[in-house]
C-alpha cells in the first residue's frame, strides 16, 4: 500500500494581484476601528482658594529637599531604594507591561514548529492492507504560522487597553514613592518636633529645679511658708510627668523612619534631626491647576483607568463584527528519512478562518453595554478624584497659612511670657513680688515655650502635605 501526498501547486503570477487584492482588503479591514467618542477629561479652573491666585512656581519631584537637611535627604534616599512598598509596586508595573506585550503579541503572526498540537516530528504506523501490505511509517516534520488581523479595532483597543494599564500602574508607583517620602518627612518632623519639646521639658524643670533651690533656702531661713516650697515640687513633678509620653512618641517616630526605610527597629539608628536644621523655604511653591492635574499620580491613575474602560468598550464593539485569521501549515512527509528531503515530499496548506456572530442570545451587546456602564462609572470616579485633589490642596494650603500666623503669634506670646516671668523672678529676688506671681509667670512662660514648639512642628508637617499634596 503506498501513501499519496498531496502537493499544492506553487503560486503562478497570475495568482498575486487577485491574493494581493485579498490581503490588502483584510488589511484595511484591521485598521478599521468603530469611532468612538474620546472621554472628556479636562477640568476648568484657575485657583484653589476662593478669591487667591495661584503662585505659578513649580514643585521639584525630590521636593524634600527644600528642607535643606542632610539627615532628611539619606533617609529618603534610603526609603526609595529599600521601602518594600515601592518594591511590589514596581514588580505590579512590570507585571502590567508583560501582560500588555503579551496581549499585544496574540496580533502577531504566530510561528509553531509541529503544529498547535503536534510534535515536531511524528512516526506513525499503519497495519496491513487488505492486499497483505507490511506495515509502514510515515515522517512527517511540520511547522504551523497562525495569524489574527484583529479586525474593526479588535487589535487597536488591545494595545490601547494594555497601554492604560501600564499607565495605571506607573502611576500607582509614584503614588507608592510619593507617599514613603511623604511618610518619612512626617515621622522625622514628628521625631524632631518631640525631641524638641523633650528638650524645652527638661529646660523647664531645670528652671523649676533653680527656683525651687531658691525656695529651700529661703523656707531654711523661715522667710516663706513650706507651703510654697510644696507648690514648686509639684510643679516639678507635674512637668517631669509629661516626659515619659513624649518618650514614648520619640521611640515611635525612630521605629516608623526604621521601617520606611526597609530596616528593622533594632538595627536602626536615628540620624541627628532638629526642628531648628530644618530651614522652612522662603515661599512654599504652588504649581498651577493644569500642572497640578497633569502630574499627580492618583489623578493619573484615575484618567489611565477611563483610557483602559474605554478599550473595553471599544473590544466589546469590535466583538460584534466578524474576525478572520489565516493559518499556513508546511513542512516534508516520507515514508524513509532518506525521501524526506526529496522535491515530492513537500507539502502545504493555507486556510482561512471566519468568526461571525449570527445570534448569540443577546450576550455580545450586553457586554457592550456594560463597558459603556463601566466607561461611564470610571469618568464619575476620575471628577470624584478631581474634586477630592482640590479640596486637599485648598485645606493643606489654609492650613499652612493658618500655621504660619499660629507660630508668628505663638512666638511672639513666648517672648511676652518669658519677659514677664524674669520679671517677675527679679521682683521675688528684691521683695518686691510674692512668689504666687513667679509661679504662675513661670508656669505661663513653659507653657508658651512649647506651644512654640508644637506650632513650629505642625507648620514643618502641613508643609510636607502640601508638597505631597502637589509633587508630581
Amino acid at each position: 500500500m503506498t501513501s499519496k501526498v498531496k502537493v499544492r501547486r506553487p503560486l503562478k503570477p497570475r495568482d498575486l494581484p487577485r491574493r494581493s487584492i485579498r490581503f490588502l482588503v483584510v488589511g484595511l479591514l484591521s485598521s478599521c476601528a468603530p469611532h468612538l467618542q474620546a472621554p472628556d477629561t479636562t477640568v476648568k479652573t484657575t485657583t484653589y482658594l476662593p478669591g487667591q491666585p495661584v503662585t505659578p512656581a513649580p514643585v521639584p519631584a525630590a521636593w524634600w529637599t527644600l528642607f535643606n537637611n542632610p539627615s532628611l535627604n539619606s533617609l529618603e534616599t534610603q526609603g526609595l531604594a529599600a521601602n518594600p512598598s515601592i518594591g511590589a509596586a514596581q514588580q505590579t508595573l512590570r507585571a502590567a507591561q508583560d501582560a500588555a506585550t503579551a496581549a499585544n503579541g496574540a496580533y502577531l503572526p504566530q510561528i509553531l514548529l509541529g503544529g498547535a498540537s503536534q510534535p515536531l516530528a511524528t512516526r506513525a504506523a499503519y497495519p496491513a492492507g487488505p492486499n497483505s501490505a507490511p506495515a509502514y511509517t510515515i515522517i512527517s516534520p511540520t511547522g504551523t504560522i497562525t495569524y489574527d488581523f484583529g479586525l474593526f479595532g479588535a487589535r487597536h483597543y488591545t494595545y490601547e487597553n494594555g497601554a492604560a494599564q501600564a499607565a495605571y500602574q506607573n502611576a500607582e508607583l509614584d503614588a507608592a514613592r510619593q507617599t514613603v517620602t511623604g511618610n518619612i518627612a512626617t515621622a522625622a518632623i514628628t521625631y524632631a518636633g518631640t525631641q524638641a519639646q523633650i528638650d524645652t521639658t527638661n529646660a523647664m524643670i531645670g528652671a523649676e529645679q533653680h527656683l525651687l533651690t531658691l525656695l529651700q533656702g529661703e523656707f531654711t531661713a523661715g522667710a516663706i511658708p513650706r507651703l510654697a516650697l510644696l507648690q514648686q515640687q509639684s510643679l516639678i513633678q507635674t512637668t517631669e510627668a509629661t516626659l515619659p509620653p513624649l518618650q514614648a512618641a520619640l521611640t515611635q517616630a525612630q521605629d516608623r523612619l526604621a521601617i520606611l526605610t526597609g530596616q528593622l527597629p533594632g538595627d536602626f539608628t536615628a540620624p541627628p534631626l532638629t526642628l531648628d536644621a530644618l530651614t522652612m523655604p522662603a515661599r512654599l511653591p504652588v504649581v498651577l491647576p493644569s500642572t497640578y492635574l497633569a502630574n499627580r499620580p492618583d489623578l493619573r491613575a484615575a484618567r489611565a483607568t477611563v483610557a483602559a474602560q474605554n478599550a473595553s468598550l471599544g473590544l466589546a464593539v469590535a466583538k460584534l463584527y466578524p474576525d478572520i485569521s489565516i493559518a499556513a501549515t508546511g513542512g516534508l512527509a516520507a515514508e524513509t528519512l532518506g525521501t524526506l528531503f526529496e522535491p515530492s515530499a513537500g507539502l502545504w496548506s493555507l486556510a482561512g478562518n471566519l468568526l461571525a456572530p449570527l445570534y448569540e442570545g443577546g450576550t455580545l451587546h450586553a457586554q457592550k453595554d456594560e463597558a459603556q456602564a463601566q466607561l461611564a462609572s470610571a469618568l464619575y470616579a476620575y471628577k470624584e478624584a478631581v474634586l477630592s485633589a482640590f479640596g486637599q490642596a485648598a485645606d493643606t494650603l489654609a492650613a499652612v497659612q493658618n500655621d504660619q500666623a499660629a507660630l508668628a503669634r505663638a512666638t511672639e506670646a513666648a517672648q511676652t511670657a518669658n519677659d514677664a516671668y524674669q520679671l517677675a523672678a527679679a521682683q521675688y529676688r528684691l521683695g518686691a513680688a510674692d512668689y504666687t506671681t513667679v509661679l504662675t509667670a513661670e508656669t505661663t512662660a513653659a507653657q508658651a515655650a512649647l506651644t512654640v514648639t508644637q506650632a513650629r512642628t505642625n507648620l514643618d508637617l502641613d508643609a510636607v502635605r502640601l508638597e505631597t499634596t502637589l509633587a508630581p
